[in-house]
């Protein structure tokens, strides 16, 4: 049975803290059954389409994408609107 690596990698991500350590490749390829080239080159896709954020390793002088983490949570410091969808009125 085929297996959705995205949707999973992504299932993983979704159930961790922004403070938990990041998941390797080599970890998730584990548990999908996978290789770790194959799990990067979808890592480096989700990366780009800002559903995760990027760990990177110093590796003799290179920056290595090594591992993923959640992507930050929105930051909605907007003011809820009105019951009926409007901005609120501030006085001023």
């Amino acid at each position: 049975m085929p297996t959705d690596l995205e949707s999973g990698i992504l299932s993983i991500l979704r159930a961790r803290a922004g403070s938990d350590r990041p998941v390797t490749f080599n970890d998730l390829a584990r548990r999908f059954g996978a290789t770790a080239p194959m799990v990067a080159s979808i890592g480096r896709q989700l990366v780009e389409k800002g559903l995760a954020t990027p760990s990177y390793v110093i590796n003799r002088g290179v920056e290595t994408l090594y591992a993923l983490l959640p992507p930050p949570a929105a930051d909605d410091s907007s003011p809820p609107a009105t019951a009926d969808g409007a901005p609120p009125v501030t006085a001023g």
